[in-house]
Order: structure tokens, then C-alpha cells, then sequence
């Protein structure tokens, strides 16, 4: 008997992180310090103002003001008194928005699981680079207590990282608006929101996509989806369910049907992808039948991830 290649790709009840996940993770972090030139990302450099060895700007002296930074070439030609300001360097905050709704518990290869491991890898990227990495699920709001996020940083918290990714769930509605809302209002540090998700939501990402910029967020979006939301194969006399809302739909699906849906399908991928190409906002669309190292490193090479 053959098996259909839709069953051949079924990997829900496959491990999320198989025996080889660290030596890819490893590899991942290889590749990404040969791109960035051994740079790591705790070099890049915050807006605060503080002392290090990198000019920002002078401000007069004041009463007080430590000597050791008064700027004396610009005194001898103006006669003032002015100091030093330096760019405080400090490790970069990545915030992981992670997409756990009822959406993403679907596709073959399957979808969540593909979405976690991206996850674990631009973690583990931040990770080595010395970061701060947090993990952020959400569905239709964001986690309510502590307990449901996750804060790591440096290498050797990679295992509270997987343990972390391995233990959620996806269930419920999306609401990417509200959710970004409430992440990019609350007492954060600014950094690099990374969004995780397949977009998929009845008032659309662009909005969301809008907050984040809005609040000075560096953004980007990885988009993911299955092949059978791509390239559907379903014809005839079907029910169809939201897997988010338990609603179904009978309905009559014809080839002129398909071709509509496949139009609406890539119009609304590439409005989203124009969007963000408009906005400066990083952006990668994958599929799951994609390798997701592949993925990586074109975000790394093609994209300027973490550049």
C-alpha cells in the first residue's frame, strides 16, 4: 500500500527537539557569527547616554559634573566648558512573540511545532551572543502572570529555553492588535519584537504591525504556513471548521472556487509582506515543509536578521 505524501510529512507526534536540535542550534550560531563578522549583538549599541569609549554627543557643564570628561579642545576654541556624552553599551532585549492559537495547531508538517523551533533557534542565536531573550506566548491576550513568559539569558539556559517551547499549548481565538497592544504598552525595554505567527486574524496583522513600530520596536514578522493552506486540494461537498471558534461552514468547492481562494490567499500574504517591506520592518514568509535552519539563515543572509 502507498501512503499519501500529506501522511509521509505528519510530524505532530514527532519530538519537538530530536537527538541532533543542539548540534543545528550550534551550527545556526556558526553560520550567523561568519555573516554578522564575529559581532556579537551585546555590542550593538542602546540610546542611553553613559561612559564608554563610543562619542554621542556633549552637553555644558554643570556644578558637579565630573572633570575627567570636560571636552578641553572644544574649551581652547570656544572658551566653554562642555562634556563628553558616550552610547552605553548593553546587550539587546529580543522579545519572542510567540503565536499559540487554536490557528497554528494545524499542517502538515505541523505548524506549531514548525514555529517553536524557529523560536528555539533565534533564542539560541540570542542567546550565544549574549542577549537577553524573552519568550512571550500569546492567543487572544497575553499571559497573565510571569509564569507564563520566560526570561533567559547566555548559553547555558538553552534547556529552560526548549523545556519552555516544549510545554505550550495552542488553543483558543487570535487577536494580534490587542495583544501587541499590550505588549508594546507595558514597562519593556525597547529591543528586537520578533513576531512568530501565520497572521492569522479577522482584523488582519497591519495594525499590529503598526503598534509595535509605533513604539519603537525593531520588528520582524516570521510568517508561517502549512502547504495545504497554500495549495489546498479539497473539492466537493465539505464542512468546514474554524479551528479557533469551533464554527463550521457547509459549503461546494469547486476548481473556480480554489483559484479564488489561492488569489485571496497570495494577495493577502503579499499585501502583509509589501507592508512591512514599506515600513523597514523585517519580514520572511516559510512554509512548513521547509527546512527551518533554511529559513534562519535566509533571515540572517537575505533578510539582515540581527544586522
Amino acid at each position: 500500500m502507498t501512503i499519501p505524501e500529506t501522511q509521509q510529512l505528519d510530524d505532530r507526534d514527532a519530538p519537538l527537539f530530536g537527538d541532533n536540535f543542539l548540534e543545528t542550534l550550534e551550527y545556526l550560531h556558526i553560520i550567523a557569527r561568519k555573516i554578522l563578522s564575529g559581532q556579537l549583538k551585546a555590542e550593538r549599541r542602546s540610546r542611553q547616554k553613559g561612559v564608554s569609549v563610543e562619542f554621542a554627543d556633549h552637553r555644558p557643564y554643570a556644578p558637579g559634573d565630573d572633570f575627567r570628561f570636560i571636552d578641553w579642545n572644544v574649551f581652547f576654541r570656544t572658551e566653554q566648558l562642555f562634556l563628553k556624552l558616550f552610547e552605553e553599551e548593553e546587550d539587546l532585549h529580543i522579545y519572542l512573540l510567540l503565536d499559540c492559537s487554536g490557528s497554528s495547531d494545524f499542517g502538515m508538517p505541523y505548524k506549531f511545532h514548525f514555529l517553536r523551533r524557529m523560536a528555539a533557534a533565534i533564542g539560541y542565536l540570542g542567546l550565544a551572543g549574549l542577549d537577553r531573550v524573552y519568550v512571550i506566548p500569546f492567543k487572544d491576550s497575553l499571559p497573565q502572570t510571569a509564569a507564563g513568559m520566560l526570561q533567559v539569558r547566555s548559553k547555558g539556559k538553552v534547556f529552560r529555553l526548549l523545556n519552555f517551547l516544549e510545554g505550550l499549548k495552542p488553543e483558543g481565538e487570535t487577536n494580534l492588535n490587542a495583544c501587541m497592544k499590550t505588549f508594546s504598552g507595558s514597562k519593556v525595554k525597547r529591543g528586537l519584537a520578533v513576531l512568530l505567527s501565520d497572521l492569522y486574524d479577522t482584523n488582519g496583522a497591519i495594525t499590529a504591525l503598526n503598534t509595535l513600530r509605533y513604539q519603537k520596536f525593531d520588528t520582524f514578522v516570521v510568517h508561517c504556513v502549512s502547504p495545504q493552506e497554500a495549495e489546498p486540494a479539497l473539492l466537493g461537498d465539505l464542512r468546514l471548521l474554524d479551528c479557533e471558534n469551533d464554527r463550521f461552514r457547509d459549503i461546494t468547492v469547486t476548481e473556480g472556487m480554489l483559484r479564488k481562494y489561492r488569489e485571496t490567499f497570495q494577495g493577502y500574504c503579499s499585501s502583509v509582506e509589501q507592508f512591512c517591506r514599506s515600513k523597514a520592518i523585517g519580514y520572511v514568509r516559510c512554509r512548513t515543509d521547509q527546512a527551518f535552519q533554511d529559513v534562519v539563515i535566509q533571515m540572517l543572509r537575505r533578510e539582515k536578521f540581527l544586522q
